[in-house]
């Protein structure tokens, strides 16, 4: 049985996929949270969860010229920081050639 998410933004496996769930009405906390951890040079206040919600998965979805998301960039951190930490079930590749 999966088990139930206890924090907004909390990762868990979940039916053989990876889950990332970030409650809605957490987005407030969220947002003061960037901006006290020195995410944000500019403190912002979330007004209306709902509408915010929508403009930040799009953003989070959005491509850049290369095809990659900013959800691609924070796995691209987490894969190396795991690595870096010694993670099981991943080694370096014999063939490091790009292309």
């Amino acid at each position: 049985m999966p088990r139930k998410v206890k924090h907004s933004g909390e990762a868990v496996i979940e039916g053989g996929a990876i889950v990332i769930r970030v409650d809605i009405s957490a987005l407030p906390m969220v947002v003061e949270g960037a901006w006290a951890a020195g995410g944000m040079d500019l403190r912002l206040k979330v007004t209306d969860a709902k509408a915010f919600a929508k403009d930040l998965v799009r953003a989070l979805n959005d491509e850049a010229e290369d095809g990659t998301t900013a959800i691609h960039k924070m796995f691209d951190a987490a894969i190396w920081e795991a690595s870096e930490q010694g993670a099981e079930g991943i080694e370096e590749h014999e063939d490091q050639e790009r292309g």
